[in-house]
């Protein structure tokens, strides 16, 4: 019998972190021999290597309408894999429509499936004037469970917070969101870069690669506030959007970040993977801890960089490596001090690694055996009947 063909529905798959792990989501169910197609939006234009794209003409309910229609002319059994996240669905975060056309689809013998990327906005007294949103959006999420035949994460603790929205026998599996950044190998070129930022093999390199927003900011200057302190002759590669402007910022405040910033701006992702694979070790804080969701963190381990991180609220311990423990979000400044550490002894042990084998080659195995996109299909296929 024939598997049933995969239509991936996303609000964004031209750009945004959905729309990158989408695309190769995508691509890779096709290389596990499935026929598959992603809708959107911003569809129009996307090439693919194997799987189909096809625009939507919106979020509203006459669209939705008209994908039913779209998505009817394909045989049946049909496999709906939404990729959701509420801000990712158009009207300001509360298209409920969605949620009630996904319930129709089940009722039609369609086989919904969700993948939450991020399931709702918080309840809080700072700002109450959201309160309304995050109430909205706990609606949609029951909506979307009540619709699903199989529910996925993209972190365990997303689980703890819909479980009580879902119908009892739904099964909910966490899929960790593998790097969107692929492993270049080219080890010159490697090299190349690596004699440059480190002025002939001189001094070490260090590495950041985020948005450096305002909760991740401040935790990261408390870091390399320390790493400085601790290794002066540093030098610190800052990749990423908003990197540039983080630099110019720490080299107003403090002088002894003057020598030792290096913010290349945007870069492609082969560029981004060269850059991490010349670093000695990654600084990656998080305000929650880090998880399963983080692509940052991910893009850091597939690339081989040793990474040391945060342990918050999010954090399971057995799904995510670094180096010698995890300093609480609540120490920052010891992210620094440990990659000091690590660059100083890199028989170091990780978490969950061989003591055996050299740190970059026991990091990169331990991502592809727990986070790859290959590991994300198998879970997926592996369920494949479910429906």
């Amino acid at each position: 019998m024939t598997a049933p063909a995969w239509h991936l529905l996303t609000g964004e798959l031209s750009r945004g972190g959905i729309g990158d792990y989408t695309r190769l989501l995508a691509d890779a169910l096709a290389d596990a021999g499935r026929e598959v197609h992603a809708w959107s939006p911003d569809a129009a234009g996307v090439t693919l290597r194997r799987a189909s794209a096809h625009p939507m003409r919106g979020f509203g309910r006459d669209a939705f309408a008209e994908l039913g229609r779209a998505l009817d002319g394909f045989s049946a059994p049909r496999r709906l894999l939404v990729q959701y996240a509420p801000q990712a669905w158009g009207m300001r975060g509360m298209n409920v429509a969605l949620g009630r056309w996904l319930v129709a689809r089940r009722r039609t013998g369609d086989d919904v499936r969700v993948m939450f990327h991020e399931p709702f906005f918080p309840f809080g007294w700072q700002r109450p004037q959201r309160n309304l949103l995050a109430a909205v959006n706990r609606w949609m999420a029951r909506d979307l469970l009540r619709a699903s035949t199989q529910a996925y994460v993209s972190t365990f603790a997303w689980e703890r917070l819909l479980r009580p929205l879902a119908p009892s026998n739904l099964p909910i599996t966490t899929l960790p969101i593998p790097s969107t950044i692929p492993f270049v190998d080219d080890p010159a070129r490697v090299a190349s870069i690596r004699k440059q930022i480190s002025e002939d093999g001189c001094r070490p390199v260090f590495v950041h690669f985020g948005t450096y927003g305002g909760m991740i900011a401040p935790m990261l200057i408390e870091a390399l506030g320390r790493l400085i302190e601790r290794r002066p002759d540093a030098r610190i590669l800052l990749l990423g959007g908003g990197g540039a402007e983080f630099a110019a910022r720490l080299r107003a405040d403090e002088a002894r970040f003057a020598d030792a910033l290096v913010a290349p701006g945007f870069q492609s992702a082969e560029d981004v993977s060269l850059h991490l694979q010349a670093a000695d070790v990654a600084l990656q804080p998080y305000p929650d801890g880090a998880d399963t969701r983080r692509t940052s963190l991910m893009a850091c381990l597939a690339n081989g960089v040793p990474t040391v991180t945060t342990r918050g609220r999010f954090t399971r311990m057995d799904m995510i490596v670094a180096a010698a423990g995890y300093p609480s979000v609540y120490e920052p400044h010891r992210v620094g001090e440990i990659a000091a550490q690590v660059y100083e002894d890199p028989s170091t042990t990780f978490v969950g690694t061989d003591p055996n084998v050299p740190l970059r080659e026991a990091t990169r195995a331990f991502y592809l055996e727990h986070f790859a996109m290959e590991r994300t299909v198998e879970r997926l296929l592996a369920e494949e009947g479910g429906g």
